[in-house]
């Protein structure tokens, strides 16, 4: 249970959300789903809730004392610039601010997936052995193992990751890369591609942190190995294959219950070593018994079908009160 001794009553709470003018109403409609859903159930355990709606400015927090209002940070983007997330942090930082989720400074490493390898090795944490690319020649000419999927070198989580992230030889590989540069003008990451069980698990907390029950994706019912992956389009788009189809029993694995110890424990030190804080998802595959860390994820999704909640509702809480434990953590650097 989080540390709630220097705070007794429950603050006001400010949920900041972006909203892009450009996006279609849907995606406009499905983001407010959510606001709404987590608005709803902090009104239920008590709390006084304001969303605030932006796009590419924050003044409007400078009417809200930041020692009565805490901030629910689902700001992901500036200005409709992906991967800005730190930049919304730190106008918030500026304004003396507390806010659920990582820092500023730790949003802004974990962009950077070489550096987020480097640091998992540097404390014993297995992870593939990457390169990262700038061109489709040096990528086609330097790297030999496949199948390979290649990854935006300076983003994280699934965006711009599809079937076609996967290479089988080096003419894919550098198609893929040539993409990553026209699309998102990134450099490549690439790494081997693991054909094995996925395992995403959910930790929690600071101080002590709390790893939540591993949740298995199940790609058993797809032949092509360009399936059995979890694309964007799949996380979000729920008239697609993958959101109806791919299973996601927890707690997992329940044939390999060493399996299942051993993803705890490396997603808990994980955590502690990219330095999340209030929540987080870390992801994995298996090398044969041994878990490889793929991603490390700061303020990961929290909706319905979400891995964080998942494992919450496990433990007896409904929406509201997972929300409550991670704000209850985020008050603690509330100004006094």
């Amino acid at each position: 249970m989080p540390d709630v001794s220097r705070r007794l009553s429950k603050p006001n709470i400010i949920i900041l959300h972006n909203e892009n003018p450009a996006w279609p109403q849907s995606d406009k409609d499905w983001a407010m789903k959510f606001v709404e859903m987590l608005a709803n159930g902090l009104h239920d355990e008590g709390y006084v809730v304001e969303p605030i709606k932006f796009f590419d400015r924050l003044a409007v927090l400078d009417s809200y004392n930041p020692r009565e209002w805490l901030i629910w940070n689902w700001g992901e983007e500036m200005a409709g610039e992906s991967w800005t997330e730190p930049l919304v942090a730190a106008e918030m930082d500026k304004r003396g601010f507390a806010y659920t989720g990582a820092s500023t400074e730790v949003l802004a490493f974990s962009n950077n997936r070489l550096d987020v390898k480097q640091r998992l090795r540097d404390s014993g944490l297995p992870t593939l052995p990457a390169q990262v690319f700038t061109t489709p020649e040096q990528a086609a000419r330097a790297w030999t193992i496949y199948p390979a999927i290649v990854k935006g070198a300076n983003q994280h989580a699934s965006f711009g990751i599809s079937g076609d992230s996967i290479a089988h030889n080096p003419d894919q590989l550098a198609r893929r890369v040539a993409y990553m540069r026209s699309e998102y003008n990134d450099n490549s990451l690439v790494e081997q591609f693991l054909d094995s069980r996925e395992f995403q698990v959910a930790v929690w907390g600071n101080g002590k942190p709390e790893v939540l029950p591993p949740v298995e994706f199940d790609y058993s019912v797809f032949s092509d190995m360009r399936d059995r992956l979890y694309t964007f389009e799949w996380k979000f788009d729920r008239s697609s294959r993958g959101y109806r189809e791919i299973k996601m029993p927890c707690p997992a694995p329940a044939d390999k219950p060493h399996w299942r110890e051993r993803l705890e424990k490396t997603a808990l030190e994980a955590y502690k070593a990219v330095g999340l804080r209030d929540y987080g998802r870390i992801d994995m595959r298996m090398l044969g018994d041994e878990p490889q860390v793929l991603d490390v994820n700061p303020n990961p999704d929290l909706d319905h079908i979400s891995v964080l909640y998942t494992g919450a509702k496990l433990q007896g809480l409904n929406y509201g009160q997972m929300a409550s434990r991670i704000l209850q953590w985020a008050s603690a650097r509330m100004p006094n």
